[in-house]
């Protein structure tokens, strides 16, 4: 899972790349600058990609790489921080439309054009978010063990520090947030939908970070497997209209086991593939 820290210092990262390209683009629209201006410029650089690096994925880090290192036949932003104002040996300033570049390192293509490959890779990085199915499967598994954290605040309970019930729904939204809230920084409560038909819905919990939403369900009598099943489809075809959802988990809390058969509804309403990939948890 991307955490908030890491998508926040990719965005300060990229941000902070607009302002290398243009303070390095001076250079040779100047055709000149100072020892301590190439040597400020090459380290802000240096410093940028030894941040950058590791914050992209090792499917792309080979490809990251050589935008720097370039080689031989291909130069690239190595070469110019290297050589930046270096007049090229073939250039004839006598011509007014030489064949060859003034500079033996173009800032245009040597450095720009990797620079901006270098930033669509760290670009990538933010919407390159573990397959849906798994964030759900992982946030899934830590509330498996809700009935647990529920028991212990409820056994350590004392006089002046009651402890918490769920009898309503809206209880069992207080302790859903504040258990999200320790896995991920933005947890948006209440995020409503683009309007359908006329209408306006809101999903319980958004999780911007991984395209995940969280819906919360408490049984009753009345509420058996199949109207939780239809309720959770209508609910569904709602929140697919979100554009930040990628993946949906129900919480379905069923203390007073009301569902004859929980391990069916997980079953039926789960979907690793589907967009948005789905998936039911029945708390007891």
């Amino acid at each position: 899972m991307m955490s908030t820290n890491k998508r926040t210092e990719i965005e300060l990262l990229i941000n902070e790349s607009w302002e290398i390209e243009s303070l390095l683009s001076l250079w040779q629209e100047r055709g000149a600058a100072t020892q301590a201006e190439i040597r400020a410029g090459q380290e802000k650089y240096q410093s940028w990609y030894a941040r950058a690096s590791p914050l992209i994925s090792e499917a792309s880090r080979a490809e990251f790489k050589d935008m720097y290192e370039g080689g031989m036949v291909i130069q690239r932003i190595k070469a110019f921080l290297t050589k930046p104002l270096e007049i090229n040996q073939f250039y004839d300033p006598a011509a007014s439309d030489s064949f060859f570049p003034k500079w033996s390192h173009v800032y245009s293509t040597t450095f720009l054009e990797s620079f901006s490959s270098q930033r669509t890779l760290l670009q990538a990085e933010i919407y390159a978010v573990a397959e849906p199915s798994s964030v759900l499967a992982e946030i899934a598994e830590v509330f498996s063990r809700f009935p647990n954290f529920l028991q212990v605040l409820q056994t350590s309970a004392k006089p002046n520090v009651p402890a918490p019930t769920v009898k309503k729904e809206v209880d069992l939204q207080v302790l859903v947030e504040a258990c999200l809230r320790l896995m991920y920084e933005d947890v948006r409560p209440e995020d409503f939908v683009p309007q359908r038909a006329g209408g306006r819905s809101r999903v319980d919990f958004l999780i911007p970070d991984v395209g995940v939403v969280v819906e919360t369900k408490m049984t009753r009598e009345s509420l058996t497997d199949k109207l939780v099943g239809e309720e959770l489809a209508i609910d569904w075809h709602r929140y697919s209209a979100h554009p930040d959802c990628r993946g949906i988990l129900a919480l379905v809390y069923d203390p007073g086991r009301y569902l004859k058969n929980p391990a069916g509804l997980e079953s039926d309403l789960t979907q690793s593939q589907g967009h948005p990939a789905t998936r039911v948890l029945v708390i007891r």
